[in-house]
């Protein structure tokens, strides 16, 4: 499953960025918000089905035909970048975010199936590493793939080497992800409950879900906090392209240094917040949403210094913001995956891909808004400055969870080790499919 996940996360960002490197060398700057909106769109749509899938159905088999739409989306998004049809390369970043949500609750689901409680932050912690290496590799091979031309002889002058190379990766990682998961064993169904209505109305379904919340507060904030953590970070993502594309006129190899930086961090923060238990996001969600935010706003100061150090300059910042990253994503992650009550895991991690990708959407529509104002740069330094008052927010709404006089969970601050499951946080449905 780990190998399965990791090719997967290689290929969304191996992909995903060369298309984004491309457009912007283009001039198409809306290309790479829009990618990220259509990536982000059957997440918003769909998660409340995938979660009813993974709570009913064995997860290997959700796995499987989720890797095999892989295959299908690198086929058209190759097609799309050897000829440069954003239609296809478009289609092909909607149908990865399609088998992405769902694949993502069937993986993260049989987490806490498999392990103890306790274990769930190493596994964690140890997937995200692998992902993250990943997302590091696809991020700067994307890059170094556009920039290849070994191969330019063999082919029309109108039809780059790099582009042709970076499709025939992308197709291979593909295939090997799906091979690599047929080899899942399937895992237990457990505690399922039967009498739950197939969401019919989609995301409809996932709003009113997320309203079920309130009787869950201290669910309800991580999941807002993880949310935020994948609003702000693809904003990031998009803004660093931007800047080194476009405002400092790096190379394309030279530019995913920059994300991949990022990742970097983010490797170095999950390897040390593993270490810690699912509720220690109750101590780091502060000063990590800080430290995030710290990082972005030194990174926006770039231009300010002399060419000769700005890319040292933008890969320590970008260092520590992944690092921070890091620390705080992970306690959050395993915190939603141990704390619902086990008939409905899948459920709850469906509203987290409905949330976290509600959040992504609109950073593409905060993108093209910045960018048709403010030079990368500075659309950076309000990312950074965004982040420090989320921190801050976040901080007080933990205060007010763990307070024995507003009595809404203070059983999380005398239990800093052990997690205890959550009552049913939805109500028993009497139509069943």
């Amino acid at each position: 499953m780990g190998a399965t996940y990791a090719l997967g996360t290689f290929n969304d960002n191996f992909f995903k960025q060369a298309a984004c490197l491309l457009a912007l060398s283009f001039g198409l700057k809306e290309i790479q918000g829009a990618a990220g909106i259509f990536f982000a769109l059957p997440f918003v749509l769909f998660s409340a089905w995938a979660g009813w899938l993974a709570d009913r159905l064995p997860k290997s088999s959700i796995i499987v035909w989720a890797k095999g739409l892989e295959v299908l989306a690198m086929a058209l998004g190759a097609y799309g970048l050897i000829t440069l049809d954003w239609h296809f390369i478009l289609a092909m970043v909607a149908t990865m975010g399609l088998q992405s949500a769902i694949f993502s609750p069937a993986l993260n689901g049989s987490i806490p199936e498999t392990v103890s409680g306790s274990s769930v932050p190493k596994v964690n912690a140890a997937l995200k590493l692998a992902t993250t290496l990943a997302i590091l590799a696809g991020i700067a091979l994307a890059g170094v793939g556009l920039d290849q031309s070994w191969g330019q002889a063999a082919l029309p002058a109108e039809i780059s080497f790099g582009r042709v190379f970076v499709a025939a990766v992308a197709l291979l990682a593909a295939l090997l992800g799906l091979a690599a998961a047929m080899f899942i064993s399937p895992g237990p169904v457990k505690g399922m409950r039967p009498q739950v209505h197939f969401p019919w109305a989609g995301p409809i379904d996932s709003l009113r879900d997320c309203m079920y919340l309130r009787r869950e507060p201290s669910l309800g904030l991580a999941l807002l906090a993880e949310a935020y953590f994948y609003f702000v970070s693809s904003l990031a993502v998009f803004l660093i392209n931007d800047l080194g594309e476009t405002q400092l006129h790096l190379s394309f190899s030279q530019t995913s240094l920059l994300p991949a930086a990022l990742m970097l961090g983010l490797c170095a923060g999950s390897l040390l917040a593993g270490k810690g238990s699912p509720l220690s996001w109750q101590k780091l969600l502060m000063p990590a949403g800080a430290g995030m935010g710290a990082g972005l706003l030194l990174s926006g100061l770039a231009p300010l210094f002399a060419p000769e150090i700005r890319l040292g300059w933008l890969i320590g910042a970008y260092l520590l913001t992944g690092f921070a990253g890091g620390i705080y994503l992970i306690p959050i992650t395993s915190f939603i995956q141990v704390r619902p009550c086990p008939f409905e895991k899948g459920r709850v991690l469906g509203i987290s891909g409905f949330a976290s990708f509600v959040g992504i959407v609109i950073s593409g529509a905060c993108y093209n808004l910045l960018t048709a104002r403010l030079p990368p740069s500075a659309g950076l330094v309000v990312a950074g400055a965004a982040s420090l008052g989320a921190a801050l927010l976040f901080g007080l709404g933990i205060r007010l969870i763990q307070s024995d006089k507003y009595g809404i969970d203070p059983s999380l601050r005398r239990n800093l080790n052990a997690v205890t499951l959550a009552a049913s946080i939805f109500p028993s449905d009497k139509n069943t499919l």
